[in-house]
């Protein structure tokens, strides 16, 4: 009985810990200062080839990193949230480089912006979060 008692209070031990530390460390991780952050610079057609190329490698490059990117507006629109999300142009007709603002900007296709925002990979549109113009 005493053997039972003692890995139940291990295993409830275990159980506080590990949702210690996915509360500490996870659901509450401090977020990057986006607008202060020291980016990397590249345009909108490079950052889309380098993904399309290589994803791998591009990954390294920019993952969960700030980025610059300069380019030409393809398209505005809103996502269900009901942030404004910006289409940079690339090389390639149907896709391209996905910002998600966050805040309202006044923005116009065709204008040539630069936005900053952290790099979260490739989904057929290279994708940026938390974006800010810049420029």
């Amino acid at each position: 009985m005493k053997k039972i008692k003692t890995i139940v209070l291990l295993i409830v031990a275990i159980a506080l810990l590990g949702s210690a530390y996915a509360w500490f460390f996870v659901w509450n991780k401090p977020q990057q200062n986006v607008k202060s952050a020291t980016p990397i610079p590249v345009q909108a057609t490079t950052l889309f080839n380098e993904y399309s190329t290589n994803e791998k490698t591009a990954n390294a490059k920019y993952i969960d990193k700030i980025v610059e990117v300069s380019g030409t507006v393809s398209s505005i629109s809103k996502n269900s949230e009901g942030k404004t999300v910006v289409l940079l142009k690339t090389d390639d007709l149907m896709f391209g480089v996905n910002c998600t603002m966050e805040e309202n900007t006044e923005l116009k296709e065709g204008e040539t912006v630069s936005l900053k925002g952290i790099c979260t990979g490739y989904l057929t549109d290279v994708v940026l979060i938390r974006c800010y113009k810049t420029k």
